[in-house]
């Protein structure tokens, strides 16, 4: 029997799937490269503007200066820009297009509601946190999260975070990529992975070379006894909202960091569906909490591929796993748990090991 063709419906079902494929696949792009700060493209660079400036999501004169200034810096010289330099710019339309694709294709970075309105794109139904009474230049935290442990004694959530996230910490990427390339390193940095003696010296030189480049961080680390869990994927998600909601108070009370800010979280990526979970509960449970001066903003897993970041806080998180549930170890990842740790100043025998209760849990803050 001759086989039917597929029906324009079936077509249709069939055509609207690879597209939205697609836009998510494009979409995981941008967050992987700005979570990284390896921007590749000019869709890369307009977003990395719309994620890090407020009226640049709100005014397209806002986001071409904004491009013009750090990406074509030839145009601009001493903030006069000339007809000759203008013509050679990157087009209005073009930062524009790749603007409204961002906001309205992914859903990312997207302006106020009354922008919205005026940009007649906002669906009825739509759902927006508050964002209009936003203070214009707000800071932001941007927090890189790993766990460990889930099958020894101590259960884990390392986060490190960044205080100035902006322009220089594109250019702390390429310095870094520069040292990598110099070094002829084409391996990532996992602590689990370091079995080769030859390998350690390049190791340390990288936490060493990333301290130097990303000056402005702070790393938070949680622990509670791994004993009496029903569900530990239940038990990673609370240590998550713990590290999180105790590291904002304590930035914002001793003022390193003080509120307002946005609050960018990436999570190292594990498994799509627990890690969808864990970052919605996240995210619904500080909401739930109101903080005064805190606004969401992108909660997303990604990869540790080509992200110094991810695998920096899994150096991290690997070094004190290592000390909590191997203390009297002596090979080469205790080595270099110990070099990370000392950097650090950290002193692991503070750790209070009896601690049984999430809503006790310990956080370290290391500057």
């Amino acid at each position: 029997m001759e086989e039917q063709a597929p029906s324009t419906t079936e077509q249709s079902i069939e055509n609207e799937d690879t597209k939205t494929a697609k836009k998510e696949k494009e979409r995981e792009e941008i967050l992987q490269r700005l979570s990284s700060h390896n921007l590749q493209n000019t869709r890369d660079k307009v977003a990395f503007i719309l994620n890090t400036n407020l009226q640049a999501r709100n005014s397209d004169k806002v986001l071409v200066w904004e491009y013009w200034t750090h990406y074509n810096e030839d145009v601009i010289k001493g903030g006069v820009l000339s007809f000759e330099n203008f013509l050679k710019a990157t087009s209005i339309k073009s930062i524009s297009r790749i603007r409204a694709k961002i906001q309205n294709e992914y859903k990312l970075f997207e302006a106020d509601e009354s922008v919205k309105r005026h940009r007649a794109i906002l669906q009825e139904g739509f759902s927006l946190d508050a964002i209009e009474d936003r203070p214009e230049g707000t800071g932001t935290y941007a927090v890189y999260i790993d766990e460990t442990g889930k099958t020894q004694d101590y259960l884990a959530v390392g986060s490190l975070w960044l205080l100035d996230v902006g322009f220089s910490m594109v250019d702390s990427r390429m310095k870094l990529e520069a040292w990598i390339k110099s070094q002829e390193i084409g391996y990532e940095f996992h602590f689990k992975d370091l079995k080769n003696q030859t390998r350690l010296p390049q190791y340390k030189s990288f936490f060493q070379k990333f301290l130097s480049l990303y000056p402005a961080v702070s790393f938070k680390y949680i622990v509670v006894r791994n004993t009496g869990f029903a569900n530990t994927n239940a038990a990673i998600t609370d240590l998550t909202y713990h590290v999180l909601s105790k590291g904002i108070q304590h930035e914002n009370e001793t003022g390193r960091a003080p509120l307002p800010r946005y609050l960018q979280v990436w999570i190292d990526k594990d498994e799509d569906g627990s890690d969808s979970l864990k970052i919605e509960n996240v995210r619904e449970r500080l909401k739930a909490q109101n903080i005064e001066g805190l606004y969401l903003s992108n909660f997303e897993a990604v990869s540790s591929e080509n992200n110094y970041l991810i695998q920096v806080i899994d150096l991290y998180t690997g070094a004190i796993n290592r000390k909590l549930n191997t203390p009297n170890g002596n090979n080469i990842k205790d080595e270099m748990a110990d070099f990370i740790l000392d950097t650090l100043g950290f002193d692991v025998s503070k750790i209070n090991k009896e601690n049984a209760d999430i809503d006790h849990s310990v956080l370290f803050h290391l500057k």
